[in-house]
């Protein structure tokens, strides 16, 4: 547990522009903008202390704010172009919270609004994963339908090649290396991982298996009908 000292930070990065889909973060689904998603889970957490929202939108940030999250900055411009990575994001995150709330920042949380169906339970177990096993992080992943060993490949001189040869025939795709995708439903940071060892994947990681229904990952159109389609679902389930 943190003490009074320290604090766990849920972050829900969430610029202004997108490629994929314009205004993705705002996009309505089912009555609500995606990024509400997010910010309604988080809010369910006992673990997180401060649930915050790193944006450059004041459109963003007010909306997030309405659905409860915390805007204590506003995110520079130099992070929020199409070719900042999100490791320099978290770690300015960490800077301006510490010293906003006055307290360390214990982990980071990473909600980003592009993995809606994350649970509760998909959060609190993976902070608890990081506090209890000697790691520095936790990444979400999923069995990945393709696999490099055996039918990804790339191309040397105009001629197909295996992504990742193995060095052995493979003859069926179940005979290869497992592999895994890797999703945005949660990724939790020690502060020594973003802060010290500054790595997007640190050594220390454990992965946290999503199963493949909730492991969408909102990037175009068709995911976003996939999304619509999941949560109709679920809806019907429920009924």
């Amino acid at each position: 547990m943190n003490d009074n000292n320290t604090i766990i930070l849920g972050v829900i990065p969430a610029r202004g522009g997108s490629k994929g889909i314009k205004g993705k973060n705002l996009i309505p689904v089912f009555g609500k903008p995606l990024i509400a998603y997010a910010i309604e889970c988080g809010k369910k957490c006992p673990s997180i202390d401060r649930l915050i929202v790193s944006t450059d939108s004041p459109e963003i940030a007010e909306i997030s704010s309405k659905y409860g999250a915390e805007i204590p900055f506003i995110r520079p411009a130099e992070l929020a172009n199409d070719t900042a990575p999100m490791l320099p994001v978290l770690q300015h995150a960490i800077i301006k919270c510490e010293k906003y709330y006055s307290k360390v920042v214990e982990a980071v949380i990473l909600l980003d609004p592009t993995g809606p169906l994350r649970t509760v339970e998909d959060i609190e177990n993976s902070l608890e994963i990081l506090r209890q096993k000697e790691c520095n992080a936790i990444i979400s992943g999923n069995t990945a339908h393709r696999n490099p060993y055996f039918n990804m490949v790339t191309l040397n001189k105009g001629y197909v090649v295996l992504a990742n040869p193995s060095g052995k025939m493979i003859g069926r795709r179940q005979d290869a290396p497992k592999v895994f995708d890797l999703n945005t439903v949660v990724w939790v940071y020690s502060r020594k991982a973003l802060m010290e060892e500054k790595a997007r994947i640190p050594k220390r990681t454990i992965l946290y298996m999503i199963p493949p229904e909730r492991a969408i990952d909102i990037d175009n159109e068709f995911d976003l009908k996939l999304l619509e389609f999941q949560l109709q679902q679920n809806i019907l389930y429920k009924k």
